[in-house]
């Protein structure tokens, strides 16, 4: 998705190949709880693992923000699998459940991007 170069920085404008649409993340549908998982992590060996972590459970919409469509058993294994690996002494890590009324009301501004994560592979 790129921002189309004709909309001002206040139309969060998207062109999706030949169709431009304009971002709503309210209109995103979740099948369970919406997550939203932030981090500050100081060393960089544990920071490259936290990101590999979420990224098996969500989509990065920032560099440390991830969203995460989860069940609660998968929301707990997430966050068992963050535990063995942050130093609480120096890292942090948050965890918001958002639920499917409060995700209608989400607001964005600017250029959000939101790629798709991919369920399958094959060869």
């Amino acid at each position: 998705m790129t921002e189309n170069s004709d909309a001002g920085p206040d139309q969060g404008l998207y062109e999706i190949g030949e169709t431009i649409r304009e971002y709503d993340p309210a209109t995103e549908r979740y099948k369970n709880m919406l997550h939203l998982v932030a981090y500050d992590v100081r060393d960089p060996r544990r920071l490259r693992h936290v990101a590999k972590i979420c990224l098996n459970y969500g989509i990065r919409v920032e560099y440390s923000v991830f969203e995460c469509d989860l069940t609660e058993d998968l929301f707990k294994k997430l966050w068992h699998d963050l535990h063995s690996v942050v130093d609480p002494d120096e890292d942090a890590i948050l965890a918001y459940k958002i639920c499917g009324s409060c995700v209608q009301r989400i607001q964005s501004m600017g250029a959000v991007e939101r790629p798709g994560k991919t369920l399958i592979y094959m060869i």
